[in-house]
């Protein structure tokens, strides 16, 4: 009897901790935050001047807004952006479209940076007087340790124009070629990136990005999460220098949310 009944206390002791174990492990699972999907979402960022493919668009600090669609696989996105520079000189916006899958990306935008068309009109597409130029690119990620970027755009149409010997408006077809190879990176998602990017046209000399065909656009770009009591700010800055326009600058980008 004695023997049965300590059998029958450990085994109840057992089960009492299995049990113990089966609650505390639902309370974990209950607790654990599910991130719910959302198709919708906006972004701000905060910018100390806008460099974008060698150009220095903007001397002054912007502020830029994307309002975007994305898929629950996060492989669509579309949406709006747009930015403003805080002196009121730089305006613009643009709307675009990507498909990423198995380390490509095709992108579609239609840039309107309509700071020098003070009268622009957005619904004008006409090759001698709109602000609007259309940008289709294909991008590749190597999946080595530290990823390579391989990327290919072209302006199909808008103002990326040349005369023709009939007097008309042709489309120049301009290209942008560019590599990203991550360089660094540590466990607290600070990276370290270098860049180098080319501009040309086939069969012309001049095209959108300079008088003749050149690295237009190469530098360093360091990506850090900032942490201020207990709020992330994921900041970048890059070095950006342009042998064909024969500049470079600093930028400071903060994302705010």
């Amino acid at each position: 009897m004695l023997k049965n009944s300590g059998v029958a206390i450990a085994l109840l002791l057992l089960s009492g901790l299995s049990l113990r174990a089966q609650d505390s492990t639902a309370l974990n699972q209950s607790t654990k935050t599910i991130k719910q999907y959302k198709p919708f979402d906006a972004n701000l960022q905060l910018r100390s001047l806008y460099i974008w493919r060698g150009f220095k668009v903007s001397d002054a600090p912007i502020s830029d807004v994307d309002l975007h669609y994305k898929s629950k696989d996060g492989s669509f996105q579309a949406g709006f952006w747009g930015g403003a520079s805080l002196n009121g000189n730089y305006k613009e916006f643009d709307y675009y479209m990507s498909y990423t899958k198995k380390g490509f990306t095709l992108s579609v935008w239609d840039i309107n940076n309509f700071s020098d068309f003070p009268n622009a009109n957005l619904f004008n597409y006409k090759k001698g007087t709109t602000s609007h130029f259309i940008d289709v690119g294909l991008a590749y990620q190597f999946d080595f340790k530290l990823p390579l970027t391989l990327s290919w755009n072209t302006i199909v149409a808008g103002r990326d124009t040349y005369v023709k010997g009939n007097g008309k408006l042709g489309n120049a077809y301009s290209n942008y070629v560019q590599l990203d190879q991550l360089l660094w990176k540590d466990e607290e998602n600070s990276s370290l990136h270098v860049f180098v990017g080319g501009g040309f046209a086939f069969g012309r000399e001049k095209n959108f990005y300079g008088n003749r065909p050149n690295v237009v656009n190469t530098g360093l770009t360091y990506n850090k999460d900032l942490v201020l009591f207990n709020y992330h700010l994921p900041v970048s800055a890059t070095a950006m220098f342009s042998p064909e326009h024969k500049t470079g600058t600093l930028q400071l980008v903060a994302n705010i949310f």
